[in-house]
């Protein structure tokens, strides 16, 4: 007996998945800029180091609103449930069963026959308990278990994968509405300074000292400068209405917090190592979660191929009078053992392992360029944060010495030692310069907010954690 009992537990124990074996992409051992600045903390909420306190009310009104999140969330949910309905195939099945019909049975019956003066038309009441339970000797439902949890596993990387996008997509947006609010300024200014310049031409024209193709070219400077007017607006009004749906809102007016050149620059760039990127970025975990669920369905495949066994039974009662199927009833039971063993498919047990084995090397190699898409985009964004801010500086610096220079120009002019025309050639070069380098001051601030979003980090647990909770609590009130 207890060598039986013995051989049952390891019929039990049975599983027929391969053991998973993480894939060892090639791992670069530094990235190709090398990070000489002190490391901040990637795992903090990154984008309060800006100190913008309306970005910090965005980001967490998209946490709060956005759609996608909340579809994100909601799918997840799913997930969970699928989970729930594959594991419930572990426990016994129990189900009843109320019947009433008439039936009618005649004399001439072989196995049954009728006795004289009994009547062939009569009533049949039963009321039967009925189970059954899947001995999953083989795996297969253990295998489908994993099957579920590991893509639920990866729908919630899926989710995360959302958050970190909804809130580096807030801040960029952010940052370029702010970057179009001032360089609008300066195009303003720009285009006061053309319709001067036009104007004093057109005076010297008069006055024969210029021809006529200065006048155009300076009326065509004008025109261009009322374009890049009109492009800031458009841009403007098309970056606010991207800002709202991100916030959850129908497109409207956006706040405005801190000028584009006083928000903050933090002094570094989180510190990490490529082989963190395994473990800390939400596409890569999901790809992985994805090829272990993968590598559980071939365990699946694989028990097909074993006998299906499971316990059934039935308890019950029946009479032919409804006031008696309680009192006076007939007992019926039953309880057996059901074997079904697929002999002949055509090849489709053989071809199904074959797909399962076949789905699972495309998820390796899925895998694997998620590794490799995730390495390239932070050593792009690496690459682009470091030459921006060396940029940034340098216009910067071509900046301060272009206002020395109008200001030179300036106090000339008062004091008639040159003419308007060379201050305001000046200015316009200030100005225009102006415009380019608010154009690559925004580019630094999106490019670091690449950084955050191409590493990932326990900020994004920390934000998708925070999304569920006001989503579920939400629903509850």
């Amino acid at each position: 007996m207890m060598k039986k009992l013995f051989l049952l537990i390891l019929l039990a124990a049975c599983n027929f998945q391969p053991q998973y074996c993480r894939p060892e992409p090639e791992i670069p051992c530094q990235w190709r800029i090398q990070q000489d600045e002190i490391s901040c903390n990637p795992n903090n909420c990154w984008w309060t180091l800006l100190q913008d306190p309306v970005l910090d009310d965005l980001v967490m009104s998209a946490l709060q609103y956005n759609q996608d999140i909340k579809t994100a969330i909601y799918r997840v949910e799913q997930f969970m449930a699928q989970l729930g309905i594959s594991r419930s195939q572990l426990y016994p099945q129990i189900s009843g069963n109320i019947e009433a019909v008439r039936q009618k049975t005649t004399a001439t019956t072989i196995l049954t026959p009728i006795p004289p003066g009994r009547p062939t038309k009569q009533p049949l009441y039963t009321m039967v308990l009925n189970g059954s339970w899947y001995i999953d000797l083989w795996g297969l439902i253990r295998s489908s278990n994993d099957v579920a949890l590991h893509q639920l596993l990866a729908q919630i990387e899926v989710r995360k994968t959302v958050v970190l996008t909804v809130v580096s997509a807030v801040a960029s947006s952010y940052i370029q509405l702010r970057q179009f609010d001032l360089q609008l300024d300066y195009a303003n200014e720009l285009l006061d300074a053309r319709l001067e310049l036009l104007k004093l031409i057109e005076a010297r024209f008069r006055l024969g000292q210029v021809s006529d193709i200065e006048v155009e070219l300076a009326r065509a400077d004008v025109a261009n400068a009322q374009t890049l007017v009109e492009q800031l607006k458009i841009s403007i009004g098309l970056e606010e209405n991207l800002l709202s749906i991100l916030v959850g809102r129908a497109p409207t007016e956006i706040c405005r917090g801190s000028l584009l050149s006083e928000i903050n620059m933090p002094p570094s760039v989180p510190t990490f190592l490529p082989s963190d990127l395994l473990n800390q970025r939400p596409e890569i975990l999901a790809a992985e979660q994805n090829l272990i669920a993968a590598n559980a369905q071939i365990g699946v495949a694989r028990a097909q191929f074993f006998p299906q066994i499971s316990l059934t039974g039935a308890y019950g009662t029946q009479s032919s009078f409804l006031s008696e199927l309680l009192k006076n009833p007939s007992t019926i039971w039953q309880y057996g053992v059901t074997i079904l063993q697929e002999i002949f498919t055509g090849g489709r047990l053989t071809n199904e392992l074959r797909l399962a084995q076949a789905q699972k090397e495309t998820l390796v190699h899925s895998y694997q360029q998620a590794v490799l898409n995730g390495f390239k985009e932070v050593n792009d964004a690496l690459i682009a944060h470091t030459l921006t801010l060396k940029l940034v500086k340098e216009q910067n610096a071509g900046i301060k010495a272009l206002k020395e220079f109008v200001l030179l120009n300036e106090y000339l002019y008062e004091y008639g030692q040159t003419d308007l025309l060379t201050y305001l050639t000046a200015l316009i070069e200030l100005l225009g310069t102006q415009v380019d380098y608010t154009q690559t001051l925004g580019d630094s601030f999106t490019t670091l907010i690449g950084i955050y979003q191409a590493l990932g980090g326990g900020w994004v647990v920390d934000a998708d954690n925070y999304s569920t909770e006001v989503e579920y609590s939400q629903c509850l009130n």
